[in-house]
């Protein structure tokens, strides 16, 4: 009768650790899934058809290609074309925008909520590499100021990381190619937003006037213009003038907008967990 004893008491134990190891799985995931949610709201998934979008005047000259997505012009901006774009796989819309510039203003609020995980100091003026923590990295930084190859900002990390800068003032990349930004160990283009809120009035909120520039990420300033005007310039991502003008001086932007993991799969894994933990009892019985 003691051995009995004693070997139920060991099942029961043995399946208390179980339900107690499945349970804090569940908990796991539903965390998760909960912490996606919140990032969720950061997604720019209403707007991933565009590549480029002005809500004040719109200039385009040069040569101006626009790869694999739209050209947008807001309820209040007026087009000034000195030369007409190159659509690949896109065209432009002028029309039925309002919510473009709304939905800029609600992702720029949210990114900017967020509590910083890097530590940069107030700027960034000089060659700086930001290594991933493998999940959300947001670094909240006064400025952006590059001045030539030997300021090159680096982004380090693999395909799950995504990188969040919130930059209270400006971005200005200045003097001359090729470096200036890059991107090592498989970081994706669409993991990487520059929310410029441009706290200080700057005339641009993003200013490129280095020709021949190579940039990743989606650039958006809700409330303020952007000037590329370096000519040759590639951008791998978008970029979003909420404020008084874009400028695009025979820019190449190819869209690949910012966008985040959807928090739906790993909610239904969860839920699933817990379903799977109510019938427990039933299945020992």
């Amino acid at each position: 009768m003691a051995r009995r004893i004693s070997s139920e008491g060991n099942w029961r134990s043995r399946e208390s650790t179980s339900h107690l190891g499945w349970l804090s799985l569940c908990t796991f995931v539903l965390m998760v899934a909960l912490s996606l949610s919140t990032y969720g709201q950061l997604g720019l998934d209403s707007v991933e058809h565009f590549a480029a979008y002005a809500n004040g005047s719109l200039t385009v000259s040069n040569t101006t290609t626009i790869n694999n997505g739209d050209l947008g012009l807001g309820p209040n901006g007026t087009a000034n074309f000195i030369t007409t774009p190159t659509y690949n796989n896109g065209t432009y819309v002028n029309s039925g925008l309002d919510y473009v510039s709304t939905t800029l203003i609600s992702v720029s609020a949210n990114a900017d909520s967020l509590a910083a995980t890097t530590n940069v100091g107030s700027r960034i003026n000089s060659a700086t590499t930001i290594i991933g923590n493998g999940g959300t990295n947001v670094i909240d930084v006064g400025s952006i100021s590059l001045n030539g190859p030997a300021h090159t900002l680096t982004l380090q990390g693999g395909p799950n990381d995504i990188f969040i800068f919130n930059v209270s003032n400006y971005a200005t990349f200045s003097g001359t190619a090729p470096a200036l930004m890059a991107l090592s160990g498989g970081v994706e283009t669409s993991h990487i937003l520059f929310n410029l809120l441009n706290t200080s009035g700057s005339a641009n909120a993003l200013s490129v006037t280095v020709p021949n520039l190579t940039l990743y990420g989606t650039f958006i300033a809700p409330h303020a213009s952007m000037a590329i005007t370096g000519s040759d310039d590639t951008i791998y991502g978008g970029v979003f003038a909420g404020g008084n003008s874009l400028s695009l001086n025979g820019s190449t932007i190819t869209a690949d907008v910012f966008m985040l993991p959807e928090p739906s799969t790993f909610a239904l894994v969860g839920f699933s967990c817990l379903f799977g933990l109510a019938l427990w009892p039933r299945r020992r019985r």
